[in-house]
């Protein structure tokens, strides 16, 4: 599912005072023509950041920056110079690479520049390599292995840092026992001290919100402007639901209409919404007009930088569901989990 950014974007290491470390991406492509723009942009984060970017020339590109460690990034290409005002969607052609940028000088080889894949990290005619984490990234889509079986047979890897990191982050689903199994494949990783700092501390995150564990704590507002608590607002002896939405998170509202049908199927089910709109009136507005007829309420600016760094989440929608005693039994990723788990309970009782 994919997810709207919340608009808080949190950094928890500053890399100002982090040395940044040069790179080198150059191509071998046979003719690839001239004009054709490459660009090179993060792709771990919410907000994808341009790092550099060239124009072929000559029949050859390179691409140069600094970052501050191992970095998984987007490779793009694209032939918009070459068409000039014949915009034609047919003959425009973009490509999509994934790469795993280090601070060496790293490879672009291709049989040709039609041989590249428009949304793939690598195939049979192409390749990037240079580097131990593309080198392992390289490996690692050829093996079709998963996740967790790489990250046991690489625990040096900084490849398995960011896979194991993907594991706990935003509402895994996993309990505390697992998120510490997995932290405890993670060795030493030399060429990632800084990845491997942020991890240890996600997991630590991770546990806290894990399945069975008590809910934390966000501070927030009611649509008549009363400051509040999460744990306040959670009805004691009946399961909860938790909406975490937004007025602009299109996903979100169109997947009201089936939380209403969520809400009429179960009736002995509770449901808060909880919004990270940064602006009153279009979040009340929005209540309005989509008919949301449960319990609002509204993060504080605090309260949306805490579910950002709490529940290792990049965005909305966002769902939680809480069990009678003020657990976390479930963190579902669409609205039919939800129904399924509520159908699961009533077929219980």
């Amino acid at each position: 599912m994919k997810k709207y950014i919340i608009g808080i974007l949190i950094s928890l290491i500053s890399t100002a005072s982090i040395a940044q470390k040069e790179f080198t991406i150059k191509s071998e492509i046979p003719g690839i023509k001239d004009g054709i723009v490459v660009g090179l942009m993060t792709a771990e984060d919410s907000e994808n950041k341009e790092i550099a970017v060239d124009t072929v020339k000559n029949g050859k590109f390179i691409i140069r920056g600094k970052l501050s460690h191992p970095t998984l990034c987007t490779l793009t290409t694209n032939n918009l110079n070459l068409l000039g005002n014949d915009q034609d969607t047919e003959k425009i052609h973009w490509t999509y690479t994934t790469v795993f940028v280090s601070d060496t000088t790293m490879t672009f080889a291709a049989t040709a520049y039609d041989s590249i894949a428009n949304d793939a990290p690598i195939g049979k005619y192409f390749r990037i390599t240079g580097g131990r984490a593309q080198a392992d990234l390289n490996e690692y889509n050829l093996s079709g292995i998963q996740p967790l079986d790489w990250i046991k047979n690489h625990p040096h890897s900084v490849l398995s840092v960011k896979l194991a990191n993907d594991l706990i982050k935003g509402g895994s689903g996993l309990r505390k026992l697992e998120i510490q199994e997995i932290a405890n494949y993670i060795s030493s990783v030399p060429d990632d001290i800084e990845r491997l700092s942020e991890f240890k501390r996600n997991c630590e995150f991770a546990k806290r919100t894990a399945v069975g564990e008590p809910i934390l704590d966000l501070p927030l507002f009611d649509t008549k402007k009363i400051t509040n608590r999460l744990t306040k607002i959670i009805p004691k002896g009946k399961y909860t639901l938790i909406d975490f939405w937004a007025s602009w998170c299109g996903i979100c509202r169109s997947s009201i209409p089936d939380l209403k049908t969520v809400a009429k199927k179960h009736p002995n089910i509770a449901i808060i919404g909880v919004s990270a709109d940064s602006k009153y009136d279009p979040w009340i507005n929005a209540i309005r007009k989509e008919k949301m007829e449960w319990k609002q309420y509204c993060l504080t600016i605090n309260g949306g930088k805490q579910l950002l760094e709490k529940y290792l989440i990049s965005g909305v929608p966002f769902y939680i569901i809480v069990d009678p005693q003020g657990q976390i039994v479930r963190v579902p990723q669409y609205v039919s989990e939800i129904d399924d788990y509520f159908t699961k309970i009533d077929n219980k009782k």
